[in-house]
Formats: C-alpha cells, structure tokens, sequence
C-alpha cells in the first residue's frame, strides 16, 4: 500500500542517514583492516600510508560523493520536497545502486594496487610484484567481496529505513523487479568460492615464504569478511520473515489492525505488500459482519458471508426450536400520548433493556416487529435445552422490566408468547432485496399465544411443547386448551410463572 498523501511529511531522522553514510564507509574500513595485517605481515609498516591514501581517494572521496547522490533523493521526500512516487523507484533499487558505485570505485583501486610494479607506480606500491593468477583472483574476489557485502548491507539499511517512512508516512515499496533466489544465490556462491579463489590463485603464482605470507593473509582476510558476510546476510534476508511471521500470528488471533512495512522489491516484500492487502480484506470482512450483525444475528451475518457460492444468502437449516414473541402492553395509547422523538427513545430503551436478556440466555433476535420483537432459541445458532432458556429468558425480562423505569417516568410491561417446533431457516427475498427468517407452524403458533395473554390476562404464555420440553410443569400453571388458528383441535397453553 502507499500513502494517499505526501502532506504533512515527517522527516527521516539525521541517524537514520548516518547510518547509511556508515555502510558505505564499511569496505574502506575492511581495506583499512587489510592494510594493517598486510603491513604486519611483511614488516613493512612504509606501505601502510600511501596505500591508505590510495583508498581514501577511491573509497573515501568517490564513494562518499556516490552515497550522497543515492540518499538525496530519499531526504527531499522526508523533507517534503518530493512525493513518494518520484523516489520509490530509487529506494527500491537502493541497495544496487549502492553495490554499483562500491564495484566502480573499489575495482580501480584495487588494479592500481595490484598492478602497481607493472606500471611503474610507487606511491601505494605493493612489496613485491603480483602474478597474473593472484591479480585476477585478488581483484575479482576483493571487488566481489564488497560488492555483495555493501549490497546486503544497504539492503538492512533499507529494511530500517522503509520501517521509519512506512510508520511516518504511511508509504510502502509498490514495485517488485528483484528476485529472492538470486540474492541468496549471490551471497552462498560467494561464500563458498571466494576463499578457494584465492587460495588458488596463491599456490598457482607463488612459493616458499611468501606463499605461506600470501595464504596467511587470504585466510585471515577471509575470515574477517565471512563474519561480516554472515551477519549482514542474516539481518537482511530474515528481518521480512521475521517480521511477516509475527503479523500473520497477530491475524491468527484476530488481530486486523497489523500492517506491515514493504522493505525489499523482491518476493519477500511481495509476500509482505500482499499480506496487506489480505488483513484489510480480512478486516473489511470483520467489519461487514459485525455491521451486518447488527440488522441480522452474526451467525447468520457469518454464515451468508462465508457461503463459498456467494449467493448472498445463507444456507437453509431445518431444526425445532423455540419461538419467542413480546408485545408491549398499552403502547397505542403510550404513543398517542408522546412525540414521536419521545416513542422511539422509549422504545429503544425498552430494546437496550430485552435484548440482552434474550442474548444471555442463548437466543437470537431475528425481526424487531413494530414494538415487539421475534427471537429464538436454537435457530439459527444450536443451544442445548432451547425450551429452557426460553422460559428463563421470559421470566428475567419480565424482571429487568419490573425494575427499569423509562423516559418520562413510564413502566412498562410487555406479554411474551413462546412456542417449541420444527421450524426452517431460510433466505427470502428477489435477487436484489433478501431477508433471513424462520418459517414454519411452530412461528405461527407461537405469535398466536402472545396474543392470547390479553384474553387469559397473563405475562407470559407458552405453549404445552414447550413447558414439556423445558420440564417446567411444576412451577407453570395448565390453563386448558384454546383455538389457536390454523389447529382445530386448539393448543395446550401453560401461564409460565404460578399465580403470586
């Protein structure tokens, strides 16, 4: 992802810009360490000075001036002289470019060095003449060395300083050219050749004394670069992976707000672009179903989203439930009585105080009904023992409601009418308008009986199905048979709750 916006620019910190100007410094400081084990080695502490200034003319002078021109461009943008898409190509190609001026300036010196007696150069002049085989081998590897290094090196730079812009401005690395095998291929064939190279090369051109000075100083050389090598390979190929296994542990647990820095143009910060993009579509699903749940219940939000035919609506399940009805006792007159503004602060209220009665006991809210509401008890979502903590619902509503006091000082009471039966939860609706509901007799049945509280006078009614079902016969009263529509035989209702 990349900022929409270049405003308000936060500047790269002066460390952060020293630190590059420090890796490139590393192979004059590697020369220098060169120098001095060479001097030591051939006691002659003459050559130091002059192969010293050698290096900082080529080293120092040319690849400072190098250093400067890459890293300006990436100043001017922290400065806000410069939009991200006019330097992201040069920050992606930062450790390259950077390789480049090292291999131009570091080749040069090195031939001056070594072809010094050859040319009839004095002033930084090798001991004693170089043969061809070491010349060859001494150049290629000695430039080569650098080269990889400096390239890692800058890459780690890089994964720093794509951290700091991403954190301050919000940008990422959107262009992917590079390639991760080749990097690593780079650094385990250098690796694993450079110091046989050399070797090489010192038995093929010398004897004697000084083919044990020549090989001592490979060796010890070698050494010191495979260290270098190693921790610079290490922190700028593993850093992304680290990085990219800690923000997919933050998703696996749920964790959408995690979003990482592009640091590389390869397939590291592909896979780290597209971990991106993944999380904020992870995350704009989240948010679809949580909004979603909030018109529908979120386990039928969850199951229409996660429908792999992407049909928009949810699978049809067949299962008994039981149904619960509510109906606000008196709200004709209430409403006749309040403005408008007045009703529906009363009735959400009113909602704010039911539904999370009915939620903690298990069930789902499927339709809010005018000032009653539709919810039930193992449909969509399973629950054991359904018919219970319907009945438990009923009797903790009534509860909360006898102890709440509304706008205005107004109580209320609601009838709640319950049913248990095979029922269907199904998708309804054209193609471009659906709703989610329950279908079957037992629905029907169970908004009959809330209406027969106002014939019986009671709170709370429930069908025989679902007093035998919940196992509550001995605290709800058998009122008798009644004609429900639809069931000409008539329904066995209980009063759920014995007479005070």
């Amino acid at each position: 992802m990349t900022a929409s916006t270049d405003a308000a620019p936060a500047a790269v910190p002066a460390s952060l810009v020293h630190r590059y100007y420090f890796a490139m410094s590393v192979p004059f400081l590697i020369d220098l360490f060169t120098l001095v084990v060479y001097s030591a080695l051939n006691e002659a502490p003459q050559v130091f000075l002059p192969s010293l200034a050698i290096s900082a003319l080529f080293l120092v002078g040319g690849v400072g001036l190098g250093a400067w021109l890459l890293i300006r461009p990436i100043r001017h943008f922290s400065e806000g002289r410069a939009v991200f898409a006019d330097i992201e190509f040069q920050l992606s190609r930062l450790p390259r470019h950077s390789a480049f001026v090292i291999g131009v300036m570091y080749a040069p010196m090195m031939a001056v060095r070594l072809l010094s007696h050859r040319l009839d150069i004095t002033f930084g002049a090798t001991l004693q003449q170089v043969a061809w085989p070491d010349v060859i081998a001494n150049l290629t590897v000695g430039t080569g060395f650098v080269v990889v290094l400096t390239f890692f090196m800058v890459a780690a730079y890089l994964d720093h300083l794509c951290q700091q812009l991403f954190r301050a401005r919000g940008v990422n690395i959107s262009h992917f050219k590079g390639r991760f095998s080749r990097k690593v291929a780079m650094a385990l064939l250098f690796v694993t050749f450079s110091t046989m190279v050399l070797m090489i090369a010192d038995v093929m051109s010398y004897s004697g004394d000084r083919l044990v000075r020549e090989v001592t100083s490979d060796i010890a050389t070698s050494a010191v670069g495979a260290i270098f090598m190693y921790y610079w390979v290490s922190e700028a190929l593993t850093r992304p992976i680290t990085r990219l296994d800690g923000g997919l542990r933050r998703v696996a647990d749920n964790d959408y707000t995690v979003r990482l820095p592009v640091t590389s143009d390869d397939e590291l910060g592909h896979a780290a672009s597209r971990f991106n993009l993944m999380v904020e579509g992870l995350a704009e699903k989240a948010y679809l179903r949580d909004t979603f749940g909030k018109y529908v219940s979120e386990t039928v939000a969850t199951s229409i989203l996660s429908n792999r035919g992407n049909t928009g609506r949810s699978i049809d399940t067949t299962a008994e439930a039981t149904l619960m009805f509510t109906d606000i006792a008196g709200f004709t007159s209430l409403s006749e009585s309040l403005d408008p503004t007045d009703v529906a602060e009363v009735l959400n209220a009113y909602l704010r105080t039911v539904v999370p009665v009915i939620q903690r006991h298990g069930g789902i809210v499927n339709n809010f009904i005018g000032d009653g509401l539709f919810a039930s008890f193992n449909l969509p979502r399973p629950l054991a023992n359904h018919a219970a903590a319907a009945i438990a619902a009923a009797l903790d509503i009534q509860a909360a409601l006898a102890e709440a006091r509304f706008a205005h000082g107004q109580i209320l009471h609601t009838r709640i009418g319950l049913n248990t039966g095979p029922v269907i939860g199904v998708t309804i609706g054209t193609d471009n308008r659906l709703s989610y509901t329950l279908l079957g007799d037992a629905v029907n049945v169970a908004s009959r009986i809330e209406q027969l509280n106002k014939k019986f006078g009671t709170r709370i009614l429930a069908a025989e199905s679902t007093v035998v079902a919940a196992g509550a016969q001995g605290f709800c009263e058998r009122l008798g048979t009644t004609d429900v529509r639809g069931h000409h035989d008539g329904v066995v209702v209980y009063r759920v709750g014995l007479p005070q």
